[in-house]
């Protein structure tokens, strides 16, 4: 497999995660609804322990729609490249949960909702991801160091972009 159908792989493989990742922000939107996970508790050091931004609601559309995204993957364009359905699920959790750290950890470091922290806010999701599924299924054959660096490479610059264009079109107060 050459570098460049590993790195187009790669993408396809983490495209559940993206979508968990990205599609929160659009379906929490669409219902108009936010019950915060933390449910307005406060930590140790009197902030709260994730937010108003990490909601039951997201949690819920993202595991769904990531999910859905790895079996449409599955079914329609590349029957071999999860090795069980549970993969896509496992992937989208990873994202959540990263996510979900990357709000704690901000939290902690006096960060508010919507204040950049990169590279947390790019990469954290991804590989959370990546790691769940690959603790569970192994590292699959497109998974070697040079396509991993390239492929967080590539995300890191989709998220940003992805980012500008919510914020364009309303659905973020923040381009980033």
């Amino acid at each position: 497999m050459s570098s460049l159908q590993s790195l187009a792989a790669a993408v396809l493989y983490i495209l559940p995660a993206y979508v968990a990742n990205g599609s929160p922000v659009v379906g929490v939107k669409l219902i108009g609804r936010k019950t915060p996970i933390d449910r307005g508790a406060r930590a140790w050091d009197g902030r709260r322990v994730l937010g108003d931004g990490k909601t039951f609601e997201g949690l819920i559309i993202g595991l769904t729609m990531g999910t859905l995204t790895g079996i449409a993957i599955s079914s329609i364009i590349s029957p071999s490249l999860y090795r069980s359905l549970i993969e896509p699920f496992l992937l989208s959790l990873g994202a959540m949960l990263g996510d979900i750290l990357g709000s704690f950890i901000k939290r902690r470091l006096g960060l508010q909702r919507g204040q950049p922290a990169p590279p947390m806010d790019q990469l954290g999701f991804a590989v959370f991801a990546l790691l769940l599924a690959f603790s569970l299924y192994g590292v699959p054959a497109w998974a070697d160091l040079l396509t991993i660096i390239a492929l967080l490479t590539v995300t890191a610059f989709l998220h940003v972009g992805t980012n500008f264009l919510a914020y364009l079109v309303g659905l973020k107060p923040e381009p980033y």
